[in-house]
């Protein structure tokens, strides 16, 4: 028996994850499930709010899975268990590791995809593990990604509920009631 959650997470790292890896020029692939294009929209975000920070890492040549790996534990160090925006945080940074640099050399472009690509692909395994093992409860809890979803994607407000429709309806009522009172049977 398949466990739905962990094919649900490693469909959404791996077009995350590989949508940063793939070489400047490519156009991104569209999401392939809902709650990708919501990750997608949501790690933009936080990849602009720290974008000074990151960009430190772009091209980064060290161990990438090491360094992920060290960051999932403190993330969760200081409460126990993490929060969404932890796990954004944490998928978006891995994110920014895979990012291909601006290389001066064909060469260095060969070296850096095949290194990317592997690195990919731990990473996928490395984050599903520590989401659907590690924090297993705590991301069910929270409603899977059914859950991350709700809490990320904007509610349509219903245009009838907003103050100013209410008062034009009001008016119109009142002039339609005016109307029919003063009207001559």
């Amino acid at each position: 028996m398949e466990d739905e959650l962990r094919l649900r997470t490693v469909q959404l790292l791996a077009d995350y994850l590989e949508s940063c890896a793939r070489m400047p020029g490519t156009a991104a692939r569209r999401p392939s499930t809902p709650e990708a294009a919501v990750l997608r929209s949501v790690a933009a975000r936080v990849r602009q709010r720290y974008h000074h920070f990151w960009s430190h890492y772009r091209g980064y040549r060290g161990n990438r899975l090491g360094l992920v790996a060290n960051l999932a534990q403190r993330v969760v160090r200081g409460r126990g268990i993490p929060s969404w925006g932890h796990v954004v945080a944490l998928v978006s940074f891995a994110g920014i590791l895979l990012e291909t640099p601006p290389a001066r050399h064909a060469w260095e472009l060969k070296t850096w995809e095949a290194d990317v690509g592997r690195d990919c692909q731990k990473l996928v395994a490395l984050l599903c593990d520590w989401l659907t093992v590690e924090n297993r409860t705590w991301l069910e809890a929270h409603g899977g990604w059914d859950g991350f979803c709700h809490i990320f994607t904007p509610t349509l407000i219903c245009p009838w509920s907003t103050p100013l429709v209410r008062v034009l309806l009001s008016c119109f009522t009142a002039t339609i009631l005016t109307y029919l009172w003063t009207k001559p049977l």
